[in-house]
């Protein structure tokens, strides 16, 4: 059995995150485990990956150090030789600092780009020949996370994958969740996502705070949290949305959510993928998505891209335009565009077979 060792789980529940759980339960464990190496404090999916035989280790930030985070991680490679490959799943080319130390000890540097653009220009642009010098396989979950990471270089794209029954549309489901958040005669709008600038949340209040004068009936659920959680809130409650808003931070049956809401709402201001879209229309909603999010994300006719210098109106007009909207199941066509784990793609059967190599 080998072992593989991957960098870029956090302690949020994620789209790197799902991502790298998806990819873990479908490995043959008799052949190939993960181990993480982490530098948060915690890490999402612990208790899951410690039951099905993980290790994982926790190092410094680069925040607190990049000597301190080097030498920590130095130290784990040293005392476990059987790390021949190093799994990074990143968000920009600032993890080539990271990169950095199993390069230097002789080990193979797998990256993975889940991201198509970032806050981080300058590091990006600074680390990205070395990241690009570090990295001895490249993968990236679209076609435009593999260009802005590596360039012209060649790519293997790996199409994310999700449980796609688990979020399959259930009506019973819709109404007991509707009925648990309180919402069964609300029109429900759903954001799931990080509260981050990349997320576009100031954003996402200034279309809903639209939407709710052209509806009073209309409720925003939020799913996530991140560092901008008290400046969202306090910004919510200054448009006098705080009634209107419910803001659940991290949860673990976003599956069941989806089922309670009407409409998918995601003006993000760039993605490397955007997962969370597949997951809503694997649950048969109508997706309202800005055109920064790659248009590999449509797999049913129900999603709908509109550009972040459309106006307010604009987007609030298309997200209450499907209020007669006949939702459906969508498993097969979620199924048969690859995007399902126990239906895998033929790249991602690839990237299987070369970690159990």
């Amino acid at each position: 059995m080998k072992r593989i060792l991957v960098y870029g789980m956090t302690d949020n529940l994620g789209g790197i995150e799902t991502y790298v759980m998806n990819l873990f339960r479908s490995l043959d464990k008799n052949k190939v485990v993960f181990d993480f190496v982490t530098d948060f404090e915690t890490m999402a999916y612990s208790e899951e990956t410690s039951a099905m035989g993980s290790r994982i280790y926790h190092i410094p930030a680069k925040s607190k150090g990049v000597f301190k985070h080097w030498k920590a991680f130095a130290k784990v490679l040293k005392e476990h030789p059987e790390y021949k490959k190093v799994y990074f799943n990143i968000l920009d080319a600032g993890a080539a600092i990271t990169e950095f130390i199993p390069w230097l000890l002789g080990r193979t540097v797998v990256t993975h780009s889940h991201n198509n653009d970032t806050d981080k220009k300058r590091l990006h642009r600074i680390c990205k020949p070395f990241l690009l010098l570090f990295t001895k396989k490249r993968y990236a979950c679209s076609s435009q996370a593999a260009e802005y990471m590596f360039g012209k270089h060649c790519t293997d794209i790996i199409p994310n994958v999700i449980d796609a029954e688990a979020f399959d549309y259930s009506p019973v489901l819709r109404q007991r969740k509707r009925e648990e958040l309180g919402v069964s005669d609300k029109y429900v709008i759903c954001h799931i996502g990080r509260l981050s600038m990349q997320k576009n949340p100031i954003g996402l209040i200034n279309i809903f705070d639209k939407i709710a004068l052209k509806d009073d009936n209309a409720v925003l659920i939020s799913i996530g949290s991140g560092e901008m959680d008290d400046e969202v809130h306090t910004y919510a409650e200054k448009k006098g949305l705080s009634e209107k808003i419910r803001f659940l931070g991290k949860r673990n049956d976003a599956n069941e959510l989806l089922q309670a809401a009407d409409v998918f709402l995601f003006p993000s201001f760039y993605e490397g993928f955007g997962i969370v879209a597949i997951e809503a229309q694997a649950a048969g909603l109508p997706c309202v998505l800005s055109d920064r999010v790659p248009k590999d994300v449509t797999v049913t006719e129900n999603v709908s891209f509109l550009s972040l210098d459309d106006s307010l109106d604009k987007w609030a007009d298309k997200v209450l335009s499907f209020k007669d909207f006949k939702r459906k199941t969508c498993l097969e066509q979620i199924i048969s565009s690859g995007y399902d784990k126990k239906h895998p793609s033929f790249e991602l059967q690839k990237l299987e077979k070369y970690f159990e190599e």
